[in-house]
């Protein structure tokens, strides 16, 4: 029988396409499918590539590959809002320029197979198309890649593989729902305590209590197991768009969570980070 955990998880939520609050799960009829959103293509050749953002405006670039972003000090939390949603085969980063700034350049790096992309971001109030942007690598007919020496022995002993949000974000889930005979971590992975009280103040304008109750480290990154409760009397639809914070991949046990004091009124978030929970809420 398939665990529990693993049919359970991995509902890595996707941004839902249209604007206003967050919809009850009421007011989504069976079926429902929201139109697909335009896309424009670019493709990876080597040379940086312009993203242009509007001002107060969110625009997502989608990769057709697990991503992390890295940010120059230059694009701190008060010039631009940065979350990506990670799943097995693509990552998604939403950028959302709270300031006018001059061009930046920013690393993407593929979690899959270690290669950088180059990204130009600029911000300007002028700047109205938000469509989102679809990056991809040229396959057929693209030029080899220029030979690399492989690593010594001793470069492979001392530098560990990069961490890889979905086996993460598993492992997390394993420790919260599998049998205790099956709980073990993989190797790199460390318990890292947690030391916050339960707050309201994860999600934006959501009635929802957020308690962090177990937390570990693998390189430079943090997974934080979150405890989610309703605490009012509709049912929510959670959105990964409405959380506060910095993180750099969120995912929900369940994206439903019933009235308060119903079954399944609570569910767990796993919240990856390159900081502990209440810095990276909190410390910034």
């Amino acid at each position: 029988m398939t665990p529990y955990w693993a049919a359970a998880l991995l509902l890595l939520v996707p941004a839902l396409a249209w604007p206003g609050p967050t919809p009850k799960a009421a007011a989504l009829p069976a079926g429902f499918s929201p139109p697909a959103a335009p896309v424009e293509h670019r493709v990876w050749d080597k040379q940086p590539i312009e993203i242009q953002l509007p001002v107060n405006q969110e625009r997502l670039v989608v990769f057709d590959t697990p991503v992390r972003a890295e940010l120059p000090p230059g694009l701190n939390a008060s010039v631009l809002r940065s979350q990506i949603v990670v799943d097995a085969g693509a990552g998604t980063i939403y950028w959302l320029a709270l300031a006018a700034f001059d061009k930046q350049r920013v690393q993407v790096h593929d979690l899959n197979n270690g290669n950088v992309y180059l990204l130009d971001l600029v911000a300007s109030p002028e700047f109205k198309d938000s469509t989102r942007i679809a990056v991809g690598v040229p396959t057929a007919g693209a030029a080899k890649p220029e030979a690399v020496p492989p690593p010594s022995p001793a470069q492979v002993a001392t530098v560990p593989p990069a961490p890889d949000y979905t086996s993460l974000t598993q492992m997390a889930a394993q420790q919260l729902y599998a049998p205790a005979r099956l709980l073990a971590l993989p190797a790199g992975v460390y318990p890292a305590g947690v030391h916050s009280s339960p707050t309201g103040d994860l999600f934006h304008n959501i009635p929802v209590t957020a308690s962090a109750i177990a937390a570990w480290r693998s390189g430079g990154l943090y997974i934080t197991a979150v405890k989610l409760v309703n605490q009012s009397s509709a049912e929510l639809v959670l959105d990964p768009r409405t959380l506060r914070g910095r993180w750099l991949s969120a995912c929900f046990q369940h994206n439903l969570l019933k009235p308060q004091g119903q079954p399944r009124d609570t569910t767990a978030a796993y919240l990856i980070s390159q900081q502990p929970f209440e810095d990276s809420l909190h410390g910034f």
